[in-house]
This record gives C-alpha cells, sequence and structure tokens, in this order.
C-alpha cells in the first residue's frame, strides 16, 4: 500500500467545549486549511471553531473585532462567533429594575423582563424566587405580590 498523505505529528491541542486550539501540522497535503477570517493559508497553529479554521488572531468577536482566546466561552450570532460580553450587552433581555442581562429564568410581564431577585413583594417586601410563578400575582399592572400576602 502507498499512501501519498503527508502526515505531520501535533505537538500540542487544548480544548475548550467551545473551541480547540491546535499547534502543529497534521494531513495538510489531503486538505489544505484556509483561515475563515482572513481567507490566507495556515501554516502550524491555528483554532479549529465553528467547524472551521482560524488563525489565532482572526478567531475574533464579530460584534466588538476583539480576539477570542481558546480558553473563553463564546456564543454566535448567524453564524459567526460574538464573545460573551457582547451577547450579555446587546443579544440577552436586561431586567428593567437593575439593567442587567438575564441569564436562565426570569419573571416576564407585558415584553418587559426581571431578575426574580430583583423584584419584592410590594406588601411583605421579600425578594421574589425562582420557580415561584404560580405563587405570584400583579397588582394595579405594576406591583408584585405574593399570593398569600394580603392587603
Amino acid at each position: 500500500l502507498h499512501s501519498n498523505l503527508k502526515t505531520k505529528a501535533v505537538v500540542s491541542t487544548q480544548s475548550t467545549g467551545d473551541c480547540k486550539v491546535t499547534q502543529g501540522m497534521e494531513d495538510l497535503s489531503t486538505k489544505e486549511k484556509k483561515c475563515s477570517g482572513c481567507e490566507k493559508e495556515i501554516d502550524n497553529a491555528w483554532v479549529v471553531a465553528l467547524n472551521e479554521f482560524w488563525h489565532h488572531g482572526c478567531f475574533k468577536c464579530s460584534h466588538c473585532d476583539r480576539e477570542i482566546d481558546s480558553k473563553e466561552s463564546f456564543n454566535t450570532n448567524l453564524g459567526k462567533p460574538v464573545c460573551m460580553g457582547c451577547n450579555n450587552d446587546h443579544f440577552r433581555k436586561k431586567c428593567k429594575e437593575c439593567g442587567k442581562p438575564i441569564a436562565g429564568t426570569s419573571l416576564i410581564y407585558k415584553d418587559t423582563s426581571y431578575h426574580h431577585s430583583c423584584v419584592s413583594c410590594f406588601i411583605c417586601g421579600e425578594a421574589l424566587k425562582e420557580g415561584d410563578h404560580d405563587k405570584i400575582r400583579i397588582v394595579n399592572g405594576k406591583d408584585f405580590k405574593h399570593v398569600e400576602c394580603t392587603m
């Protein structure tokens, strides 16, 4: 058996949940690696993310243009990488009370979102808790209260 496949050993590979950084070369003769960022050939170090190859310096947030490190998580928007800072600032709902992004569950009333911890029962003053949706009522179209609290 003859093979014209020229393979070099991988020097090192680091992997996080979202991307893999490979330094070294492997199977370059089978498929030339072109950077998805600049479309130039990749020689000896690359990032594999979103099923594409990237130069380290070309794997950037599509929103702020900041280089995304191989060890940090990222999201995507329209198939392009978005750093977590831009994801929080531009793509997550914000709490009406504190203005911070909401991750996970939230209270939503009339297209307005709130962290549970940012909203209190207007009668007893206790913060509302996640999972208590069935125990919360809205009074006067704006005030949250526990069902068991009476005026």
